[in-house]
């Protein structure tokens, strides 16, 4: 999650990924670092590696997903990935509303359809997923629990849990209308689209606002810094945003 393109840096892993270049800035792998501190138990390089591996690859998959729209409306995309997050950019594709939605869209889907591969393997090698609203299950995420047969190796086991916590989880926190995420792009695009765009900003700005600072008390009440710190900040820039926005005219 970055609100715009970083600078390039001689660290900087460049590549391409079916055809769209991608930036690694070295701060995605700082945060990758970061947030696997929060896995629990004591430091261990194997976990930080695998979590990782994870990390990258559903986060590279979230942005390919953006990328894949961008081209099917016409644009020539570019990935950056930096801090906890990513950017698929396009100067050149469609900017209708609807074009945007989807865009924003596809990002989340990608990561639900990897999760959901990841599930129909687990059914074809004889591991039976089950779903609980209530719980106890192993992996919450978000609205209920998922639990199923326990995998011999723990290192796949690791592997299958943060896979579906990443594009799950944080797939469904991407969906809420707060800028800059998939969400607040969505809610944005869907207020212009009632009248006049202006105003609809301003609207979309004041459900991030709320939406934001929601999620900062509930991360509080379960204990959660980071989700308290990150909710806290976004609904602060949405604020600061919005202000600047009235005050001076209109940004797109």
């Amino acid at each position: 999650m970055i609100f715009s393109e970083p600078p390039a840096t001689g660290a900087d892993l460049n590549f391409r990924a079916f055809g769209v270049p991608v930036r690694i800035h070295p701060f995605f792998w700082l945060a990758a670092i970061v947030t696997s501190g929060a896995l629990n138990g004591p430091p261990d390089l194997k976990l930080i590696l695998l979590w990782t591996v994870v990390f990258f690859v559903s986060i590279l998959l979230h942005e390919l997903g953006h990328a894949a729209a961008q081209i099917y409306y016409g644009g020539r995309p570019w990935i950056v990935l930096h801090g906890f997050g990513g950017l698929a950019i396009c100067g050149d594709c469609d900017r209708r509303p609807a074009s945007q939605i989807i865009i924003s869209l596809a990002g989340p889907v990608a990561g639900f359809l990897l999760a959901g591969l990841v599930v129909s393997l687990l059914f074809a090698t004889g591991y039976h997923p089950t779903w609980s609203l209530q719980g106890p299950g192993v992996l919450w995420v978000g609205f209920g629990y998922l639990s199923f047969d326990r995998i011999a190796s723990f290192w796949v086991w690791f592997v299958v849990i943060q896979s579906l916590y990443v594009n799950i989880f944080w797939g469904l926190v991407n969906l809420l209308p707060i800028y800059p995420l998939d969400g607040g792009r969505v809610s944005r695009e869907l207020f212009t689209m009632q009248g006049d765009p202006r105003t609809g900003i301003e609207h979309s700005l004041w459900v991030s606002i709320a939406a934001a600072g929601a999620m900062a008390v509930w991360g509080l009440k379960q204990e959660e810094w980071l989700i308290v710190f990150m909710f806290a900040y976004l609904a602060y820039t949405s604020y600061q945003t919005l202000q600047s926005y009235s005050g001076r005219g209109g940004w797109r």
